[in-house]
């Protein structure tokens, strides 16, 4: 009689399952679940969507209010004066460039014309003051405000502001 291998014969089959590993039956976890990755993912996305809804919100509320306030009368054409480098009072030096805008109505020709007297107002105003004037939170305000007023009392009515390009201290 001929033998017959035993994995070879005939007989009842066990159906083929996977054991966990020693270590995850002892401990009793669950297997790892596949959502986690999708759970991060979606809550990103609402995160982004929610962040660009607030922003786009935002920006459109502004330019409604924007939109809706007050009108404010432009100023009238602005002038640049060159780079000046002035002795301050207390021996340093301030290197700015001073941009002048007129009043609307008012023609900058006399500020071209007379670019002497606009220098020699520049330079005198900053000389006049201190880097410890110039440094506190109001002083460039400061120099600007006695600017305008020593132009606008040559021509009376003339500068609306004074805006610094550049402002450095040494």
């Amino acid at each position: 009689m001929p033998t017959q291998n035993a994995s070879s014969a005939p007989g009842p089959t066990k159906p083929l399952t996977k054991k966990k590993p020693p270590d995850a039956e002892q401990a009793g976890e669950q297997p790892k679940k596949k959502g986690k990755g999708k759970l991060i993912v979606v809550a990103l996305l609402v995160v982004v969507i929610a962040g660009g809804a607030f922003g786009y919100m935002t920006m459109t509320k502004h330019k409604a209010a924007a939109a809706t306030g007050p009108t404010t009368t432009l100023g009238g054409p602005i002038t640049e004066e060159g780079s000046l480098t002035v002795n301050l009072r207390d021996d340093h030096y301030l290197e700015f460039t001073a941009a002048i805008q007129t009043t609307p109505g008012k023609s900058v020709k006399v500020l071209v014309r007379d670019e002497a007297i606009v220098l020699d107002i520049l330079n005198t105003q900053a000389e006049d003051m201190t880097q410890a004037e110039l440094l506190e939170p109001n002083g460039p305000a400061t120099l600007k405000a006695n600017i305008i007023q020593a132009m606008n009392q040559r021509w009376p009515g003339l500068v609306q502001n004074v805006y610094f390009e550049q402002f450095v201290m040494q």
